[in-house]
């Protein structure tokens, strides 16, 4: 077979454990399809891991041998085949056994031994016979072999060695280093056989070692160069040559052969010729199979370098060894051992061999092994390289070899691309190559993939705009479905998402993002309706990108119809991003002062310009009404354009502006005076005139210039009032105004006007301007809106809105710190030192200054109207807390603006509506607690004002007093917005530790104004059933069942159902379906859940109170005390567990006819909350007063903090901050307390009172305090009413309050002169007191004291504060007191209300004079005082003055005054009483003739009076010498009346024959002196006279003349009755007597003795009488002596005490010459009188009737006299003429 088969490939098996594997190897080889092979034959031994296999074609071989991989297909998995060429070709014929003989044997001969047995082993090299031998023979060896010859031995020493033995050079040495032998040929045997027998003899020889043997004689040749001759020819042309051939061996390496003959002599008979084969020669070499060589002798060859062979590799691998240095000289490396060198090729490798081989020592060795050594090595160099090859598909080629190059950037291997055969090459060490096999086929894999997935792949869309896929991707969507579908494809294209995969991929795809879509949160986007309508015009996508997107927020729009969304993933996103929008986006509204600019061009222009500037999304927009324009878009942008558009509108509005004069002369004077200002403004604004001002109207700019001409102008002008007090002089110039005024023109160039009101002079109280709206809550607090000026708002506090930059510097701010002046900013910065930095909702309080009406300014930080919610939560905490900070700082009225409205831009009716809800938020959360009394919202703007009115109706209720401002109007009573009208309703109330109120309260549920009331309905849902449940449907209207009925609820017991309250004034309604009180644990388990999940939802719901009744405590049968217990008991629990937020107040409202019911829950809450403070219901009442502590001069007490005394003692001696004065309406009362105090001040405080009281002012003045030690004098118009003393002593404590005083002392108002009774006094003050107190509990105040002049009194007010400190409701009735005196009908008795006109103070005011005022203008001051003075001058010239002095006048009547009262009207002058004067003393002021006709009237009134003071005193006279008495028939005598007494008593002694009398209606004339009275009928009466003074006079008196009514009588000195006389004036003077007389006056004797048993009944006792002295005038004498004293002479010398007639105790006193005065002679009178002093009390100026007991004594009437001292007392006063007689006048010097 040798030669058929030639083509050989050595194949290496993965595994071998494989059936029949040599006949899967022949198929696989043999088929053409699978790998190209072709006819073959396979070598194979079972169990080993290599085959060979034979090509009969080489093209076959080449074709396997070029395929990559090669696999066979097993049943289970494949069989992987490396295939490669055969290092080393065995021959044919020879088997591998065969050849390792071979190699055995030569081994064997390579250690010769000296026995060789084989005969046949030796050569014949000589024959003894020579040419004539025999073939038979045996030839003789000529050779012999040295063995053992170590490696260093070289030849020369061998060849020396074999001379040294053999002494010969007679051979050759043939040197095999290789084999450790040589062989030394001989020229003969025996030469030999000597050589063989010495080596052993040879020291050198034996120590060396060496061994020594004949070499054999061989049958072997060597025939070299064969070149290309066959075994055949060989073997024939040596037989043919020598002999019998028995093997050819050839060497195709060496191109060499091995003929072995059959006997030896063949071999003797070659080498005798020479050969030739085919003309070729050949040369032939004994070969000695002992030794495996042949034996060259000196014909050695030389060697020669094996060719250079040119190996196969694999063109990847080749390309990255050319191109890895480091890889390519590896091999190179490994390859130099092989003394090879490696060129690397295009295609192939050349492996050359280097020169140095052949110095080798075993170079031939190595040259004969050289090729297939260098192919092993370099295949196994090669083996750590590899390539692979990939066959992508040509549409996936390019992208494959792109990924491939990007994935092995970074690696150590190649990419070699093979266009033409589709191919890419990846090349590298094996390890490389291995390693990245995988990923290299998996992007492969994946390319095709791709491109597969391209071809079949569709694309669709979907509605999801690119912002809503941008948030979800944000969210991770788009990781979760590429981590599924990591192929598809998202593309967001406005308006859609295009989805590219395949069409499951798709669907799925889909469903996942539109559920993630509705997953999505969604808010309505809550921002200024401008700025939603502009975001509704704008692209969705546009606005998300650059409104959230572009800002990192995670967020999108969702724009359709008329709504505006945000979208987010979460709710925090959503609030992120609603939060980001309203500091980004804004709405600033500008008011629009004059809508007339909106029309005009430029306007126009202005607003196209500026919306055009913005090309944002979202540009910025503005909307342009009558009213307002809104400016909407990017914040930054909006403020631009707002301050531009303000601008415009600010400086083109037309407008008129007012410069305030002070005076219409001032106006008068520059229109017709001084013009010379009107030519700078007359062609820039309209000037027109008006009361007390001049106004100018045009456009802001010129306006505000022109305004300033003016005002310099009217600077200009020198302007001042001249205020007359004096009656007549408006009518003086009115009636002259033209004269007079033209001649001051003429002389001073100055203008005059008369005008109504005084100029220059301000209120000391301002008055609150009245009121559009007013209401009272039920806390009792006023709520107002008034428009007005705030800078002169009368409140304690004012609330100043500011922005967070601090500064004062617009608006309001700057308006109060103008008026306050600079120390109101400074006041501010050190409070927002201590505060640190203030934001929006903040506020602190500072003090107020300047011109400010207020105590307290309170700093407002108002908020940004930028985030709604935000904006409405700060306003609503800067409102509370600036009535807590006013609260907190013991204001009672604070003044609130529209804080927020104009800059902050707050939407019109927003900003007031927030207020007001926040206002009334305070009030409900403070409820009674409350302190604050007015909170009065306060504007100057129209528009805000009525904004402010709607708020206050909406959220209060339209229960208000509206007041016009331009009419006059009647105050009505305001109205309280509660459903109670009486405290009688309230019941208890409490507050828990969280700030939870309980009110219990009777009253109806339906008419509760809580946010939300709880209702009782049955199962059915039918509101008719049960009372409370059809008063709250009858209330709410039918909506209110429709409600119930559409919750479609189960009826089940527990269940709540909630409604809107419909007309209810609630918010909601909670429907509860309570049980039925059956089985006790269910239904108090129902019940208490009620209770629970009530409380729960109105937390839950943001309501913050809540009203129920009694639930289940009527028809339901529960117990009362059960369920006030359980509702108490969830309350409380709910308090302490929820801690709400919301729900603070909880009203429980009882029936008020459920007497039970109240009683239960009363007691219960009085179980639970022992400390609560309860209602008008319980039964006794704790006063506010504290315990009295209580001394023999004082009374002491305390509300709160106050401490009230009540004392006796001296007002002008009182430290208080203020002492209160009572005095008249014009402030300049010298009587009583007011003299005192008057007087103690000093003149300079009479001054000021004269003069403030001149100016009009609200009945109270203050003043410096003079000479006092208080701080402040308050005078206030005294009144006798209690009820005005009660509002007198309020309002004089509210300004204590306003001006920060700590102590105020009063009198007792109304007890001196005004006469009023001290109880009521005391009762009025005391309550004025604790109402003021009350209301103001953080006030100032800590002492007030009410100073008693009068001892007595100081009961009155005890017994008044004790009912304070502890009262019984019951039985304290105010002012059901009985008061009176009691009646006599005799003048004797004295005191009778019949006569009152004899009690009345006798003063007549004069009328109010309206001061005269004149306004006055000119250049210079010196003018306008030159016109003053002649004012002055004409004044004096005209008016006069003029006094009447008559006690007469003391008599006038009440008819009198008026006529007086009308006379100073009629004719402009002013009358009134002088109180300095001893007689009664009248004034007249005014223009001398008008003086002079009022003095005639006053004359002739005077003298009418004398007359009728003459008639009274005879008919009093008259009552007390007899009683003239009628007897009807049947009937007792009675009495005439007095009048009728006197005409008869006359007509007796004029003896009248009869006399007309009326009785009881009917004339009678009366017969006299006996009667009969007989009427025109004939009816007659019986009459008689009772004779009074019969034997009614003194033993010692003398007889007296007939019809005289008194008589002297001298007194004889020595005489008993002289001497005592005598003894009592000299006890205290020691003056002379000149005589004594006795005077003896029968009638006034009587009418003391009448008067005296009066008095001694009406005292309980007898010591009434004294002798007391009063000294007189010689002129008054007779009179005395005849009529007896007369009071209405008081006065004239002096009245310290009151006005009635005074005695003296010591003589001394009355000798004095300012009582008795002397005549011509030096004669003084006195006389001794007997005085009914009885009871006395302390005396006062001013008095004219003595005061009143105190209730702890017998008589209810009055003291009988005063004293000027109580302890030891120096006189007595008596004002009643009866109560003293002259009984003795003694004439001294």
């Amino acid at each position: 077979m040798a030669g058929v088969h030639s083509y050989p490939l050595l194949v290496e098996l993965e595994e071998t454990n494989i059936p029949r594997l040599k006949i899967k190897l022949v198929k696989y080889f043999q088929s053409k399809k699978s790998n190209g092979g072709g006819e073959c034959e396979v070598e194979y031994e079972n169990g080993s891991r290599t085959a060979i296999v034979r090509f009969r074609r080489e093209e076959d071989q080449r074709n396997v041998l070029a395929k990559e991989s090669h696999q066979i297909s097993l049943e289970k998995g494949v069989l992987t085949l490396t295939v490669r060429l055969p290092t080393e070709e065995k021959p044919s014929r020879e088997t591998s056994s065969d050849k390792d003989n071979k190699k055995s044997d030569v081994a064997a001969d390579k250690q010769p031994t000296a026995d060789k047995s084989n005969p046949t082993a030796k050569v014949q090299t000589e024959t003894e016979g020579g040419d004539d031998d025999t073939e038979d023979e045996e030839p003789c060896s000529t050779s012999a072999v040295l063995g053992n010859i170590s490696d260093n031995t070289n030849q020369e020493f061998l060849e020396m060695l074999v001379e040294n033995i053999t002494k010969s050079h007679d051979f050759t040495l043939e040197f095999f280093p290789d084999i450790s032998s040589a062989v030394v040929t001989f020229q003969s045997g025996k030469e030999n056989a000597n050589f063989v027998a010495k080596c052993p003899q040879n020291k050198m020889f034996t120590r060396k070692g060496f061994s020594v043997q004949h070499l054999e004689v061989t049958k072997q040749v060597l025939v070299d160069d064969i070149l290309h001759f066959s075994e055949e020819v060989l073997q024939l042309y040596f037989e043919n040559e020598g002999g019998d051939v028995e093997e050819v061996l050839l060497n195709d390496a060496e191109q060499s052969a091995v003929i072995t003959f059959k006997d030896h002599r063949a071999v003797q008979k070659i080498f005798k010729k020479k050969h030739s084969i085919k003309k070729e020669e050949i040369t032939v070499y004994p070969f000695y199979k002992s030794l495996g060589v042949a034996l060259y002798g000196k014909d050695k060859p030389s060697l020669k370098l094996p060719a250079a062979i040119s190996e196969p590799i694999d063109t990847a691998v080749l390309r990255y060894l050319a191109q890895n240095k480091s890889a390519a000289e590896a091999i190179c490396s490994e390859m130099d051992k092989h003394f090879c060198i490696v060129n690397l090729g295009q295609t192939t490798v050349t492996l050359s061999p280097v020169s140095s081989l052949l110095k080798q020592k075993d170079a031939k060795a190595i040259i004969k092994e050289w090729t297939d050594t260098v192919k092993s090595a370099f295949a196994q160099s090669v083996s750590k390289f590899k390539s692979l090859k990939f066959c992508p598909d040509s549409d996936a080629w390019k992208e494959s070899e792109k990924k491939i190059r990007e994935m092995l950037l970074n690696e150590n291997v190649i990419v070699v691309p093979d266009k033409d055969s589709g191919a890419l090459l990846v090349a590298g060490l094996d390890s490389d190559v291995n390693r990245l096999e995988k990923s290299l086929s998996e992007i492969i894999n994946k390319i095709a993939k791709t491109i597969h997935r391209e071809k079949s792949s569709k694309t669709e869309e979907i509605k999801v705009s690119p912002s809503v896929f941008h948030l979800l991707c944000q969210d991770g969507l788009m990781d979760k479905l590429l981590l599924v579908y990591p192929e598809l494809k998202l593309s967001p294209e406005s308006p859609n998402l295009k989805i590219t995969g395949l069409g499951e991929e798709i669907n799925a795809a889909t469903k996942v993002i539109f559920d993630a879509v509705l997953a999505l949160k969604r808010q309505n986007l809550e921002l200024d309706k401008n700025v939603l309508e502009l975001l509704k015009d704008e692209q969705q996508e546009e606005l998300t990108d650059a409104l959230l997107t572009s800002h990192q927020i995670n967020a999108a729009f969702e724009i359709s119809g008329n709504r505006v969304q945000l979208l987010a993933v979460s709710d925090r996103d959503l609030s992120h991003a609603q939060d980001h929008l309203g500091q980004l986006l804004t709405s600033q509204y500008i008011h629009v002062e004059d809508s007339n600019v909106l029309k005009k061009p430029e306007w126009q222009q202005l607003v196209s310009l500026l919306e055009q500037a913005n090309s944002k999304p979202c540009r910025t927009r503005i909307n342009t009404t009558a009213q307002q324009v809104v400016v909407s878009g990017y914040k930054d942008s909006v403020i631009k354009v707002q301050q531009q558009l303000g601008d415009f509108l600010t400086q083109n509005a037309h407008i008129e502006e007012t410069v305030v004069v002070k005076a219409n002369a001032v106006v008068k004077y520059l229109e017709e005076f001084n013009t010379s200002w009107m030519e700078k403004v007359k062609e820039k604004v309209r000037v027109s005139y008006r009361n007390e001002a001049i106004c100018l109207s045009g456009s802001r700019v010129n306006v505000t210039h022109c305004k300033s001409v003016v005002e310099g102008a009217v600077s200009a002008v020198v302007f001042d009032s001249l205020n007359v007090c004096m009656s007549g002089v408006k009518k003086l110039f009115q009636e002259n105004e033209g004269v007079y005024f033209s001649a001051i023109k003429n002389k001073t160039g100055c203008l005059v006007q008369l005008v109504d009101k005084p100029g220059g002079g301000q209120d000391n109280v301002k008055q609150v301007p009245t009121p559009l709206y007013q209401l009272k809550t039920p806390e009792g607090v006023e709520i107002a809106v008034c428009k007005a000026d705030m800078c002169s708002y009368p409140m304690q506090a004012v609330v100043s809105p500011f922005n967070q930059d601090l500064k004062h510097s617009t608006g309001l701010a700057a308006a109060l710190l103008k008026a306050a002046g600079p120390q109101l900013q400074d006041e501010f910065y050190k409070m927002k030192k201590i505060k640190g930095q203030l934001k929006p909702g903040d506020c602190v309080i500072t003090n107020a200054g300047g011109m400010l009406c207020c105590q307290k300014v309170i700093h407002a930080v108002g908020p940004k109207y930028e985030k709604p919610q935000q904006a409405s939560a700060q306003l609503n905490k800067v409102v509370k807390g600036s009535l807590e900070a006013a609260e907190n700082h013991g204001c009672v009225s604070v003044a609130l603006p529209s804080i927020g409205r104009g800059m902050r831009c707050f939407p019109l009716k927003q900003c007031e509506l927030t207020i007001v809800k926040a206002v009334k938020e305070y009030c409900d959360e403070k409820f009674d607690d409350i302190t604050l009394q007015k909170i009065h919202f306060v504007n100057n703007d129209d528009i805000a004002v009525q904004d402010m009115v709607a708020a206050v109706k909406q959220e209060f209720g339209n229960l208000s007093v509206v007041h016009s401002q331009q009419s006059p109007h009647l105050t009505a009573p305001m109205q309280s917005v509660s459903q109670s009208t009486g405290s009688d309703l309230y019941l208890n109330r409490v507050q828990t530790k969280e700030g939870v109120d309980i009110v219990l309260t009777k009253g109806n549920l339906e008419a509760s104004t809580t946010e939300v009331i709880v209702n009782t309905v049955s199962s059915d849902l039918d509101l008719n059933r049960g009372a409370v449940s059809q008063a709250i449907l009858r209330t709410a209207g039918p909506k209110l069942q429709q409600l119930v009925d559409a919750q479609g609820a189960t009826g089940n017991d527990g269940e709540i159902i909630v409604t809107d309250g419909c007309q209810l004034k609630s918010k909601k309604v909670f429907h509860a379906i309570a049980p039925h009180y059956k089985d006790q644990a269910t239904s108090e388990k129902t019940l208490r859940g009620i209770f629970k999940d009530c409380l729960g939802m109105a937390e839950d719901n943001n309501l913050t109170s809540m009203s129920l009744s009694a639930i289940g405590a009527g028809n339901l049968g529960f117990p009362k005390d059960l369920v006030a217990s359980l509702m108490l008991d969830n309350i409380l629990e709910f308090s302490k567990k929820k801690h709400p937020k919301h729900l603070k107040k909880v009203v429980i409202v009882l029936y008020p006819s459920d007497a039970q019911t109240i009683q239960a829950f009363s007691d219960e809450f009085q179980k639970k909350f022992p400390s609560a403070s309860s209602g008008s219901t319980s039964s006794t009442q704790r006063g506010p007063f504290s315990k009295i502590t209580s001394t023999s001069d004082m009374h002491e007490t305390k509300m709160g903090n106050v401490t009230i005394q009540v004392v006796t003692g001296d007002i002008t001696k009182e430290t208080a901050d203020v002492i209160v004065n009572s005095s008249n309406e014009n402030f300049t009362l010298k009587l009583g307390v007011s003299k005192a105090i008057l007087e103690a001040a000093g003149p300079a405080v009479e001054v000021e009172c004269r003069n403030l009281g001149a100016e009009p002012n609200q009945g109270m003045i203050l003043t410096s305090p003079g000479n006092l030690k208080c701080k402040k004098i308050l005078h206030l118009a005294g009144q006798t009413d209690p009820v005005k003393i009660n509002k007198t002593v309020k309002d004089a404590l509210l300004i204590c309050v306003k001006s920060s005083f700590t102590s105020v002392s009063f009198p007792a108002i109304g007890t001196g002169q005004g006469n009023a009774q001290a109880r009521l006094v005391a009762d009025a003050m005391l309550d004025a007191v604790t109402d003021v107190l009350s209301q103001n509990t953080s006030s100032p105040l800590t002492t007030v004291r009410i100073v008693i002049f009068q001892k007595p009194m100081l009961k009155d007010f005890h017994s008044s504060m004790q009912q304070r400190e502890a009262a019984d409701p019951d039985s304290k009735e105010k002012g059901g007191w009985s008061w009176g005196w009691t009646k006599f009908k005799s003048i004797f008795t004295g005191g009778s209300t019949d006569k009152p006109k004899k009690d009345k103070k006798f003063v007549i005011d004069s009328l109010k004079v309206e001061a005269t005022c004149f306004h006055i203008c000119g250049d210079t001051q010196a003018k306008v005082d030159s016109a003053k003075k002649w004012i002055n001058d004409k004044i004096s010239q005209e008016h006069d003055s003029m006094e009447i002095e008559d006690n007469a006048i003391r008599s006038f009547s009440d008819a009198d005054r008026q006529k007086i009262v009308d006379m100073q009207k009629t004719m402009d002058i002013s009358i009134r009483t002088v109180s300095n004067k001893p007689k009664a003393t009248i004034t007249i002021e005014g223009l001398s003739r008008d003086v002079l006709k009022a003095n005639t009237e006053i004359i002739k009134m005077m003298s009418r009076v004398r007359d009728e003071e003459e008639l009274n005193r005879k008919v009093e006279l008259a009552s007390t010498t007899a009683d003239w008495q009628y007897q009807q028939s049947g009937f007792q005598f009675q009495s005439f009346d007095e009048m009728t007494n006197f005409h008869l008593e006359e007509a007796l002694q004029q003896n009248l024959p009869t006399v007309k009398v009326t009785v009881k209606g009917q004339d009678y004339t009366v017969t006299m002196p006996k009667g009969p009275a007989t009427d025109s009928q004939g009816n007659n009466l019986e009459i008689k006279r009772i004779d009074k003074l019969k034997g009614d006079v003194p033993e010692n008196w003398d007889l007296m003349q007939p019809n005289v009514t008194s008589q002297a009588f001298l007194l004889q000195a020595g005489t008993q009755e002289y001497d005592e006389i005598q003894k009592l004036f000299q006890a205290s003077c020691k003056q002379t007597i000149i005589k004594i007389e006795r005077i003896q006056n029968p009638a006034l004797w009587s009418g003391l003795q009448v008067k005296k048993r009066d008095m001694e009944v009406r005292n309980g006792h007898q010591n009434n009488e004294r002798r007391l002295f009063h000294g007189t005038s010689e002129d008054t004498v007779a009179t005395i002596n005849d009529r007896g004293f007369n009071r209405s002479y008081a006065g004239k010398n002096a009245a310290c005490y009151g006005n009635g007639t005074y005695f003296a105790v010591n003589a001394s006193y009355s000798a004095s010459n300012t009582y008795s005065k002397p005549n011509q002679n030096g004669e003084k009178f006195m006389y001794v009188c007997r005085v009914l002093t009885g009871d006395f009390a302390l005396g006062q100026q001013g008095m004219i009737v003595p005061p009143a007991k105190g209730t702890g004594t017998i008589s209810t009437g009055l003291y009988d006299s005063v004293v000027d001292n109580m302890a030891n007392p120096s006189m007595f006063v008596v004002f009643h003429d009866i109560q003293a007689y002259p009984e003795y006048l003694i004439t001294f010097k």
